[in-house]
């Protein structure tokens, strides 16, 4: 490298660190926005500063190492490495600038859903594209291209009065270990549950830093009993506001119904038949059977979130951080009620112990035994168990959790039902044209021997005559798929298809009659229909849920399924709005193909985004 390619550099470097800290500066303005920040702690304020730092010099150093020194080491022409280098930098800034206004306004960044409502049908109707907003753009473009134009002369002079590399390798080298810093102090915090730490790193743009539960646990660095009761400080609950209003009820007639509550994860619709589950299927034919229910989630964490707490788990970090507990949960245990969880695998991950959970004294945390068919007996017999010692005094609520069709392994002696079948999934040999017979035979042995202890509940509840006094909710977290939309998916969390988050939802209660219900019935709607039931509860459902009583065939329109960082709505016709997790929407049918030139109601998703803040204050 010749002397004017390092001075080059030099003065480049210098740009960068300036301009790092410009962006550093923005990003700290994010936690001014309307957004209370008064769960802040000073440890807490430390690490934001120092994030905003790192993530800035991250977001300023990616197009320097791209762009920058490739252009001025390949064509020596200094000028327009700069040229272009400022250039990206303005754009960079100006999308911060906009983001800021964005994030005070929906409380997330920008993002396919912010980008649909500007480009749709009505987006005139929310934003106002009028001559003097144009201009006024134009102006802060123009302004942010100058100062870096400045920034960029002020770089060249402070290049001239520092010799050597030393200074600016040191200070490079500091943003990087604040950097590593920063995400090992993040790691812990998630585990510990600091909530000044987990809440502010939401404000930064585009930050994801490092989270390791299982990991800083295991490792010792936190202790069970901390991870389930963290220090999460006293301010927290302040911009949180579930449920809307105070709970009112009129009470109910008569003895208090107990509630089991069978859920099974990673449930496939089609498993579901008389070959492969026939007690459930036999028990289906005295409940209401909802064939088009859709989960909360494609995957475990959202799947239950949204069960039991009737709302999307966007909201699953400020929960979490808040000690905001399920409206259902609290009411159960407020009326009496023996609360109990039966989890084959453990309640720590997903911290469902932590927060969904909390307030249930005794809690079983997880299943015993060497492998998931073990732990899946486990739990049964100690519900079982649970039921025999049952005097009828004292209302229960019970939920079970079943592992087996998420594992999909058994062994060998229990892969007798469905042949031939794999051992296990060989997910390493799936593609597009792989024949699903041997997995999927696989999956329906899982099913049959998940079936066989259900149906020992269901045994079990009609000996002891429990059925006349019981509501009994079967369902799954979210599906499984078996490329069944032919675009090479196996599993869940990849996708929000009818197959990853279509689910069965069998519903019985005494006095039901058998029926297949057509109308779409998601899981929000649980909570709207057992706190009425079990307790008179007079508050519209919106007051702690998004759903609507399993009987009220209201239009589920703009179903939000997924998690904060990948979110999707199920609107008309199944058609699927999905804000995928790198920020961009895709828009496809139920069965995953792209839709050319559809056009977004911008008015319509307004609302469904300003929805998802409704249980902020």
């Amino acid at each position: 490298m010749n002397c004017n390619c390092l001075k080059s550099a030099k003065r480049g470097t210098i740009y960068l660190l300036l301009s790092s800290f410009i962006i550093a500066i923005l990003f700290f303005l994010f936690l001014f926005t309307n957004v209370d920040n008064s769960f802040m702690s000073e440890a807490g304020w430390c690490y934001y500063v120092i994030a905003c730092l790192s993530h800035s010099f991250i977001m300023a150093v990616i197009p320097y190492l791209l762009l920058f020194l490739p252009i001025t080491l390949l064509t020596k022409r200094e000028v327009l490495a700069a040229g272009i280098y400022c250039g990206v930098l303005s754009i960079m800034m100006c999308l911060f600038l906009l983001d800021y206004d964005v994030y005070g306004l929906y409380r997330f960044h920008i993002n396919g859903f912010v980008i649909g409502m500007a480009l749709g049908t009505g987006a005139s109707e929310i934003f106002d594209f009028g001559t003097a907003l144009y201009v006024k753009a134009a102006v802060v473009v123009l302004l942010i291209i100058l100062f870096n134009i400045a920034l960029l002369r002020l770089s060249g002079i402070i290049a001239t009065h520092i010799s050597g590399k030393k200074v600016l390798i040191s200070y490079i080298s500091v943003l990087l270990l604040m950097t590593l810093g920063v995400n090992g102090v993040h790691a812990y915090a998630s585990a510990a549950g600091s909530q000044s730490v987990i809440r502010s790193s939401e404000f930064i743009p585009y930050y994801y830093p490092l989270s390791a539960n299982k990991l800083i646990t295991n490792l010792g660095l936190v202790s069970e009993s901390d991870y389930l009761s963290p220090d999460m400080g006293s301010k927290g609950s302040q911009y949180v506001e579930y449920p809307k209003h105070p709970i009112k009820e009129t009470g109910i007639n008569g003895k208090p119904m107990n509630v089991i509550i069978i859920a099974i994860d990673a449930w496939n619709k089609r498993s579901l038949t008389p070959k492969v589950m026939p007690n459930t299927y036999a028990f289906s034919q005295k409940c209401e059977c909802y064939n088009n229910h859709l989960s909360s989630s494609n995957g475990t964490r959202g799947g239950i979130f949204g069960l039991f707490y009737g709302i999307p788990s966007t909201y699953w970090k400020d929960f979490d951080v808040t000690h905001t507990y399920p409206v259902l949960i609290h009411e159960l245990l407020q009326h009496g009620y023996q609360v109990q969880t039966y989890p084959s695998a453990t309640l720590l991950s997903p911290p469902f112990a932590r927060n969904v959970f909390k307030e249930v004294p005794n809690l079983n945390i997880e299943g015993h035994g060497k492998t998931t068919y073990d732990r899946d007996c486990d739990v049964t017999r100690r519900l079982l168990a649970d039921l025999d010692k049952n005097d009828g005094k004292k209302p229960f609520f019970s939920f079970i959790f079943y592992d087996l069709n998420h594992s999909i392994r058994l062994t060998k002696d229990k892969l007798y039902r469905f042949q031939p079948s794999w051992d296990y999934a060989h997910y390493t040999e799936l593609n597009n044209n792989s024949d699903p017979t041997l997995f999927w035979n696989l999956y329906c042995n899982c099913s049959a021997e998940v079936d066989s202890l259900t149906g020992l509940i269901y045994k079990k509840l009609e000996q002891k005559g429990l059925l006349d006094n019981t509501i009994v909710m079967i369902t799954g977290d979210h599906g499984q798929e078996f490329n069944e939309n032919h675009k090479n998916y196996w599993g869940h969390n990849s996708n929000f298809s009818k197959i990853q988050i279509g689910v069965p939802f069998l519903f019985y209660y005494p006095g039901c009659k058998h029926t297949d219900v057509a109308y779409r019935t998601t899981h929000y709607d649980v909570t709207a229909t057992l706190l009425p039931m079990l307790f008179g509860v007079t508050n519209p459902s919106s007051d702690y849920s998004f759903g609507h009583p399993l009987h009220d065939a209201t239009p589920r329109t703009w179903h939000v399924a997924g998690s904060d960082i990948n979110t999707a709505f199920i609107v008309d016709k199944d058609v699927i709005i999905e804000q995928k997790s790198t920020g961009y929407m895709e828009i496809t049918d139920a069965h995953l193909n792209p839709i050319n030139n559809y056009k977004i109601n911008a008015v319509e998703l307004n609302k469904a985004i300003q929805h998802l803040h409704y249980f902020y204050k």
